[in-house]
């Protein structure tokens, strides 16, 4: 989607809903759910043959219980299609809520090339940014001057 039909979403329906992508969530799954087999397999080999001991070992076991972790993960976001993120007049949610009143900036897509996210940063330190992933969005680069001016309106109203 673009800048274009986000502002028509929100003026007809009063929000936009980011929702996970699920073909980005279905090919994770099976790259960590093979992952974690190839990793299983190998743990049960190098236990069959010597026991795991040493760094090695538990740097395999390590390894088994991230892909253990990434496998669930995406699998529950696949089932429970979570977590949204909403933008509406009153600021942006995922899971809590940052009214645009309380948000000192938006920050520029940054992260890894398949694992960029944009970070939406609160005016009280307390309280954690929210991130806005491309799990959700695919355009982040289109997203973030839209929430800006999103929320240079919101400050002047």
């Amino acid at each position: 989607m673009s800048a274009e039909a986000w502002t028509s979403e929100l003026e007809s329906n009063g929000s936009v809903d980011f929702r996970p992508r699920r073909g980005r969530l279905a090919v994770r799954l099976a790259g960590f759910g093979l992952l974690m087999v190839l990793s299983a397999w190998t743990n049960i080999d190098h236990l069959r043959a010597d026991g795991v001991s040493g760094a090695l070992g538990v740097l395999r076991l390590t390894a088994l219980a991230a892909f253990v972790y990434g496998t669930g993960l995406t699998a529950w976001q696949l089932i429970t299609n979570r977590p949204v993120i909403t933008v509406d007049a009153e600021g942006i949610t995922r899971g809590r809520s940052l009214r645009w009143s309380g948000i000192t900036s938006i920050d520029e897509p940054a992260g890894w090339p398949l694992a960029r996210a944009i970070q939406v940063n609160p005016a009280d330190r307390r309280t954690r940014p929210i991130s806005i992933p491309q799990d959700n969005v695919e355009d982040l680069d289109a997203l973030t001057p839209w929430l800006r001016s999103l929320h240079e309106r919101h400050l002047a109203d």
